[in-house]
């Protein structure tokens, strides 16, 4: 009995409402900065939040967004990322992104770099993007 209430749990867990599609990373060199991408999707009820990204590459992770201020272009921690119900936000270069920075060797075109997403209300989300230009 307790195994198939288990599983009945890990089917309908409310973590599964939040889907990672299409994440990819950009090739970066050792003691440098790159950035990962995907799209983040709610497919649950009520709004989610992504507030940390973990990866075992860098030294450090933020939530970036890419902003222009008269004509300047920059880039600024945004600390977290809201997606509403049924909606979804696309990470992308010009855009919002995960900026990873002191990576800890190179990554090169091919390679797969692990990730784990924090999010205040879904269970964490571990993901692999492939480096790619």
């Amino acid at each position: 009995m307790f195994n198939l209430l288990a599983v009945l749990l890990m089917i309908f867990n409310p973590g599964d409402d939040i889907v990672i599609k299409d994440q990819w990373i950009r090739p970066g060199a050792e003691k440098m900065a790159t950035a990962l991408y995907f799209t983040l999707e709610n497919n649950g009820s009520e709004v989610d939040t992504l507030y940390a990204v973990e990866t075992d590459i860098a030294e450090m992770v933020q939530i970036h967004e890419t902003y222009t201020d008269g004509d300047m272009m920059g880039m600024r921690e945004i600390g977290e990322i809201i997606v509403g119900p049924g909606s979804s936000v696309k990470l992308e270069p010009g855009g919002m992104h995960i900026m990873v920075m002191r990576l800890k060797k190179d990554i090169k075109i091919g390679d797969e770099i692990d990730f784990i997403l924090h999010f205040k209300n879904a269970s964490d989300i571990s993901i692999t993007a492939e480096a790619k230009r």
